[in-house]
């Protein structure tokens, strides 16, 4: 879905380390072989658009989508605390944190919740949607 860089052991977006390995586990990391846009996983109904009149406001402007499986499960409302989770997060902690260790990660009815910031979009998912 993105071009980020996934652990190969814990299948969780990371950031290489000093020798340009998984900064989780140490393995090689390996080249992404396809992108798959952002338009074309909203035409394929993989991702929904959220809060899109409010994008100026909320982001920036910058496109908030979340996987279909997230929004059949998680209201409005629910995807709302967590962008605003999300935004406490990034203002706060995120900048004492090491870069490795960036990765916002919350909860939601009792499941792992990601969000990630790429060149095209924030996106919210569960682990298993990446």
């Amino acid at each position: 879905m993105h071009n980020d860089r996934v652990c190969p052991k814990y299948n969780q977006p990371v950031l290489p380390d000093e020798n340009g390995n998984c900064s989780l586990c140490g393995e090689e990391l390996l080249p992404v072989i396809s992108v798959y846009s952002l338009e074309q996983a909203i035409n394929d109904g993989v991702l929904v658009e959220i809060f899109k009149n409010r994008w100026e406001q909320l982001s920036g402007g910058k496109p908030i989508v979340a996987t279909a499986h997230l929004t059949s499960e998680i209201s409005l409302a629910g995807l709302l605390e967590i962008w605003n989770e999300y935004v406490h997060w990034r203002n706060t902690v995120m900048p004492t944190l090491p870069e490795e260790e960036q990765m916002f990660v919350t909860a939601m009815n009792g499941n792992k919740v990601w969000l990630i910031e790429d060149g095209e979009a924030f996106t919210m998912l569960y682990p298993e949607d990446y």
